[in-house]
């Protein structure tokens, strides 16, 4: 039947939901995803031309900040969608994020960032809470504050809320990298390495 064939198909790249996930191979994953987390971290680093990166300037916040809270949220929310294998037309939220990687990878909520040349090092997933799976991560609540309404909630578009939510997309496309390459001899480092952690 030609129009079965056509529907498997479909269904079958790039997607395979039926085993857990997007297919990809480290060449697509370098293309699709960590190219595009490297152009975010570049224009996070090109902030820190007017703001030291120090924990005494956590609470800073500012339009760019604001901008970069919202690029790097929508696009983690993207690849939760990703590393959980849900389609990215599913109507998923954190919660479900939150039920899928707390139970395929529970040590995340320990994996420690540590930001280059500084003396900084965080776990930006520490506290993570299937419970309160939005409200136990705060840079988290920050996205979807400044999100909804920007300038209400222009205080919490702040350095650390930044450092925090780029860093959570740093640490998960890292773990997805090494799922990817696992059983493979292709190397679990991406070609391009950050230049922030």
């Amino acid at each position: 039947n030609p129009s079965s064939t056509l529907i498997d198909f479909i269904y079958q790249d790039p997607y395979n939901f039926e085993k857990g996930g997007i297919k990809m191979n480290r060449k697509e994953f370098l293309n699709d995803y960590w190219s595009y987390y490297l152009m975010l971290e570049k224009k996070f680093i090109t902030a820190l031309e007017y703001v030291e990166l120090s924990d005494k300037n956590y609470p800073t916040y500012s339009n760019q900040f604001a901008a970069l809270i919202q690029s790097i949220g929508a696009e983690l929310d993207s690849f939760f969608k990703v590393y959980c294998g849900y389609n990215p037309a599913d109507r998923k939220n954190i919660v479900d994020y939150a039920t899928f990687i707390l139970n395929s990878y529970p040590d995340i909520k320990a994996q420690k960032v540590r930001v280059n040349e500084k003396d900084i090092e965080f776990a930006p997933y520490d506290g993570w809470d299937t419970a309160q799976a939005a409200q136990s991560l705060k840079w988290w609540q920050s996205f979807d504050s400044v999100k909804h309404s920007r300038v209400a909630n222009f205080e919490s578009a702040s350095l650390e809320n930044c450092l925090n939510i780029l860093s959570a997309l740093y640490r998960l496309e890292m773990k997805k990298l090494s799922i990817i390459t696992a059983g493979t001899a292709e190397s679990d480092i991406p070609d391009h390495a950050s230049d922030l952690f």
